[in-house]
């Protein structure tokens, strides 16, 4: 009887699609451009209300099953939407109209969707069809430059990402990256995990009241990732590929053989300035005026041979000068940089039958870097599946998997300028040589590369699964559970012909890292969308729970018997072990409610509450309240509104909060170390405490105001968008160090405030657009400035620019101060170098010529810290741009340049210092780059070895780092759709891609991209690439 009812039921579930079948018939029609009538491929033809839908082929043609009743959408970005009543037709052919602002098109907001024209945030949204003939590492390579307000420099390895901000810093501490969520639930794993290839759309929430619903960690912004879907119908297989090399997008390179030896030769007359200028010349290559005997005579005790006695006055080590006499040399530029090669390759199919959609990807990537040893391979497969079982209910899945391979063993960059080009690779008995100088200091930059083993690899599985019901009185209800399960293995084995395996330890030295976390999200969602004659009102809320786990340990051993050949494999076999482990765990829930009410489609409402637990908080204020509202007017529906210029504006207000969570998951609590002590009679383990416990410890709080205003004009051709933002952040979380005498070392607060304000540009252009040839542009310029409005609350009288004031005191080990940028460089004024006729001016401060000059504020003949330094500059650019330009022509060819800019910043250029130590051991700048001497009197940089012992607190060389750089050109074509039918597949197209082409700068190292806060300079590669897509 039970079995009965169950098969009535399924009967009864069946009937109406069935019936719905039977009314179904072949809808088929061109779609194309109003404006030069060619076919549009790409176009999205869905039939509204259903799963049904599919794409246009590369002529704009397309077939779907359709009932007479239904209405059918067409939509592509770039163009206006189009809904079309089926009726009695079999045939439908429409033209779409072009427009830039795209104002129907749905984008995607916390927790669901709205359409562009609705929104009352700052909110951008890009489509990855820009991106088509672009080669993609990471989600980042698409984002670099294209969105006002949003800052991710260009990776320089090869596993590619970069760190991410959207408006500028937000946090002193704290992370200030923004939050990703991935087909509307939130995502926190590494980006590099998510293939681009699958990314159909992303939304930026740039301000407060657009990221409030996801409160605890959208201070800093949220990317809202939409991944690609199948439709129904007939699936579609997409093939890609692509290949292409890496090269550096300027040389810095260390002294070639001919350099070094006179870089020697100078340095050693920096040192010695006692012996004659001559003494240090090629006895071959002698000055005018000087004789070979006199040269010799300068010397007590030559060696009978010239060459041999030279080498011994240029300090060379014996392995030097025996590789000199034999002619031997090594280029460590070359031994290190390389060209690197990059592959990648995607496939994907998608489709859909009556009750079930589903799209299915692979890709495989592999890229070398630009040192040697660079490498990164990583595999990615995603699954989207949506299945719907009854009218009122559909299931599903979104989830991808990724198999990361780090394994890289890099060469030592910074070693390379250590080098001497007469060192040697090779010991004696063909091992690779500790130290190629003879010299400790100095280590072989390729050493681990030739003998450490490593494996390193991350897997990881992420899933939403999720069921979506349709309730009574227009509610509809999701449950959505996401995990995500992530593990690590990284080991390491060091021979005994290493550093690490022969030097600091004896036998070999091997370690193994093994890691996992496990992770879930438990998601309920309620929506009610519903509209009352002139009122349209849609409201959310949501209940979210969470809990990540994590487990790590490691081992290690050193001083392997009887051998070392199993390496990491058997640590078993060493004879001082050690392990080590560590597990931490965190909990979290919130619940969220949000209205977005609309007033005759013109005036527009959004207010929203969150509420967000955590258990990395205090005890006492675990939990936080994130609020925010926002109003918007479509000026443009008024009637009073008769603008012929104007074809749309909407002005926005905006106003809330979001919060900060990113601190350790034990930072409220007290911290425990292990020693050991001695008790009188035997050694002890002990426990003691190093930090104390703050159970008032709360959220990171930024309060912001967006300002914004759309316009379309001429008809559409031009689309604006412009945005003022102020953000203060509050209760910064704070490591702030405690006086000894307490006996704890640090306390983790909530102190200061954080101003945070700018200005945003977007403007997209449809330039002209006829049968042959479109031109489209757009241009994005962003402003942002930051201040530190309050510290650490503990006044002061202190100089600081000279000046002598009562105000809050600076921390001067970090380079805070009050009142000014976060970024703010806080240096000696250096104006450039003290030049021979300046020699009794240079000697009051206890410098010669050739060292550098600077500013003395109070003129008292010191260099001191606190009453010569000043505000120089800024670390970040004050002004940042970035302007594409595409085009269509000669029908199946596409083009686009994109150019990018930064601008009003300042970096340190550490390899400028030019400072060092003995005549003997100063090889540690090597970069090939003036230097000042009396036959080369630069203002620009110093002599080699020149004295900065007399600045107080230190100094650095900061040059200008504002650049302007082609960082995009692509061509592509696309095969002609009769040719491409006869090779039997839908759309061919075939495209070139460069990166990093062309840059105009005055900085003087690397790249103006790529240099870290450090100082640092490393290589950013210019790619180029050529590539091929097809579609069966």
């Amino acid at each position: 009887m039970k079995m009965s009812g169950i098969f009535m039921l399924l009967l009864i579930l069946m009937v109406p699609w069935d019936l719905r079948a039977q009314s179904l018939k072949d809808v088929t029609g061109n779609v194309t451009d109003s404006l030069t009538n060619q076919g549009l491929p790409g176009v999205t033809v869905i039939v509204k209300g259903t799963q049904r839908g599919t794409t246009t082929n590369a002529e704009g043609q397309y077939s779907i099953q359709a009932a007479p009743s239904d209405v059918i959408s067409f939509s592509f970005v770039g163009y206006v939407l189009k809904d079309v009543p089926v009726g009695n037709q079999s045939v439908i052919t429409i033209s779409m109209q072009p427009s830039t602002n795209a104002l129907d098109e749905l984008v995607v907001v916390g927790y669901g969707t709205m359409k562009k024209s609705d929104l009352t945030g700052a909110v951008i949204r890009i489509d990855s069809k820009t991106f088509k003939n672009q080669p993609m590492t990471q989600l980042t390579d698409m984002l670099t430059g294209t969105v006002a307000g949003f800052n991710a420099n260009q990776a320089t390895t090869a596993a590619g990402g970069s760190s991410m901000q959207i408006r500028g810093p937000k946090s002193l501490n704290a992370s200030s990256s923004p939050m990703v969520v991935m087909d509307g639930v939130i995502f926190n794993g590494n980006i590099s995990d998510i293939n681009p290839a699958d990314i159909e759309t992303m939304d930026i929430l740039k301000d407060a009241s657009s990221a409030a619903v996801f409160g605890a960690r959208a201070a800093g912004g949220v990317i809202l990732i939409t991944t690609k879907k199948g439709v129904t119908g007939k699936p579609m297989i997409n093939v890609s590929a692509n290949v292409g090399v890496t090269e550096t997008t300027n040389d810095f390179k260390p002294f070639d053989k001919d350099g070094y030896l006179t870089f020697r030769r100078d340095v050693l007359r920096a040192t010695n300035p006692n012996n004659p200028g001559y003494y240090y010349d090629n006895p071959s290559a002698l000055p005018s005026g000087v004789t070979l005997e006199q040269w010799r005579s300068a010397s007590n005790n030559p060696q009978t041979d010239n060459t041999q006695e030279w080498l011994g006055r240029l300090r060379f080590f014996p392995i030097e000068t025996e590789n000199y006499l034999a002619g031997k040399t090594v280029d460590w530029y070359k031994e290190v940089v390389r060209t690197g090669k990059r592959q990648n390759y995607d496939v994907s199919i998608g489709g859909g039958a009556k009750n079930v959609t589903y799209y299915w990807s692979l890709g495989y990537q592999k890229n070398e870097g630009l040192i040697r040893g660079d490498q990164f391979a990583t595999i990615r497969s995603r699954l989207n599946v949506d299945f719907k079982v009854t009218d009122w209910l559909n299931v599903g899945v979104n989830s991808q998997f990724a198999d990361r391979d780090e394994s890289s063993v890099t060469a030592n960059l910074a070693q390379m300028y250590l080098m001497s080009p007469y060192g040697s690779m090779f010991d004696a008995n063909g091992d690779v040589s500790w130290y190629p100088n003879s010299f400790a200091a100095t280590s072989n930059p390729l050493i681990n590369y030739y003998g450490q083993d490593r494996l390193k690899k991350v897997n990881t599985l992420f899933a939403s699964m999720y069921a979506k019901l349709k309730l009574p009185f227009g509610f509809d209800y999701k449950l959505s559970f996401q995990p995500r399960y992530e593990t690590l293995k990284d080991y390491n084995f060091w021979n005994s012909k290493t550093l690490d395996g022969g030097a600091s330890r004896s036998g070999g030295y091997g370690t193994r890292d093994d890691a996992s976390a496990y992770e879930w999200i438990l998601d309920n969602l309620l929506h009610w969308n519903k509209k009352i004659g002139i009122h349209q009102f849609d409201v959310t809320l949501l209940y979210s729970s969470e809990r990540k786990r994590e487990w790590a340990s490691t081992t290690g051993n050193q001083t392997f018997v009887p051998n070392q050949n199993l390496g990491f494999h058997g640590l078993q076999y060493g004879t001082n072990p050690t392990v080590n482990s560590n597990d931490t765990q965190i909990t979290g829930d919130a619940a969220m409610a949000r209205l977005n009410y609309t007033l005759a489609d013109k005036y527009l409402f959004t207010a929203s509450v969150r509420r967000d637990g955590f258990s990395a908080f205090g005890t006492k204020k675990p939990r936080a309240t994130f609020p925010a509202a926002a109003i918007a007017w479509k000026i443009s529906e008024e009637k009073f509104f008769n603008v012929d210029l104007i074809s749309q504006m909407k002005l926005r207000v905006s106003w809330g909060v979001n919060g900060n969570r990113d601190i350790g998951p034990y930072s409220a609590l007290a911290q425990l170390l292990s020693a050991m002590y001695y008790d009188g009679t035997n050694v002890q383990v002990g426990v003691y405490n190093t930090s104390l416990a703050n159970p008032n410890l709360v959220w990171e709080k930024t309060k912001s105001i967006n300002l914004g205003v759309d316009l379309s004009l001429l008809k559409n051709r031009i689309d604006m968008s412009m945005e003022y933002y102020d953000m203060t952040t509050t209760d910064l979380l704070m490591n702030r160090l405690l006086p000894e005498i307490t006996g704890f070392k640090n306390i983790t607060s909530n102190l200061g405030q954080l101003g945070n304000k700018g200005f945003e540009m977007t403007i997209n252009t449809i330039n002209t657009e006829k049968r042959n040839f479109s031109w489209r542009s757009g241009l994005v310029v962003s402003f942002n400035r930051n201040k530190i409005k309050r510290l650490f609350g503990d006044y002061k009288e202190v100089t600081v620019d000279g000046k002598t004031v009562k105000t809050e005191l600076p921390d001067y080990s970090n380079e805070w101060f009050p009142g000014q940028a976060l970024d703010r460089v806080w240096n000696y004024d250096v104006t450039g170098i003290w030049q021979t006729n300046e020699k009794d001016a240079a000697a009051v401060y206890k410098l010669q010529p050739g060292d550098f000059k600077a500013t003395d504020t109070d003129g008292n003949g010191k260099y001191e810290a606190l009453a010569d330094k000043m505000f120089i500059g800024y670390r970040q650019p004050r002004m940042r741009i970035g302007l594409r330009n595409e085009f269509t022509f000669l029908k199946n060819f596409s083009a686009s340049v994109f150019l990018r800019s930064e601008l009003g910043n300042i970096a340190p250029f550490a390899e400028g210092l030019r400072t060092g130590g003995s005549d003997t051991y100063d090889r540690r700048n090597t970069n090939d780059f003036p230097y000042w001497t009396p036959d080369n009197p630069t203002n620009d940089y110093a002599r080699l070895n020149n004295n900065t012992n007399v600045f107080g607190g230190g100094i650095k060389v900061y040059k200008k780092i504002s650049y302007l750089r082609v960082q995009d050109v692509n061509l592509a074509y696309s095969l002609p759709a009769t040719f491409a039918e006869k090779i039997k597949v839908s759309n061919v197209r075939i495209f070139a891609a460069g990166r990093n082409i062309y840059t105009i700068t005055k900085w003087p190292g690397w790249d103006p991209e790529s240099w870290d806060s450090s100082g640092n300079n490393i290589p950013m590669p210019r790619t180029f690439t050529v590539g091929l897509n097809l579609s069966l």
